[in-house]
């Protein structure tokens, strides 16, 4: 088994979030909820301006952020998945439920 930290949690949650106050308190309630616990959850937030960020960090998440400017999909899942430290990476948009 690697020595890296790998494989040591079940798996990564990459949440790409940009205003989603609407949601995410929702997303982030039902990942405490599944049967996998401990989970590492990575929120990539391109700007928000409004409460996301608060939302956020009432939960144990990670918050990785990004300038607006350098937002695309793919880009912002790519640095989310550089910051995880499992094998398994679950990907999600702030606005989708379990």
């Amino acid at each position: 088994m690697p020595t890296d930290g790998r494989n040591k949690l079940p798996c990564s949650i990459v949440i790409r979030a940009f205003n989603e106050e609407r949601h995410l308190e929702r997303l982030l309630q039902a990942i405490q909820t599944q049967t996998v616990s401990g989970a590492e959850i990575i929120l990539v937030d391109s700007g928000s301006t409004d409460r996301t960020l608060e939302i956020a960090a009432r939960y144990p998440v990670q918050i990785v952020h990004i300038q607006p400017e350098e937002f695309t999909f793919g880009r912002s899942l790519n640095i989310g998945i550089q910051s995880t430290n499992a094998d398994l990476v679950v990907i999600a948009s702030a606005h989708v439920y379990p």
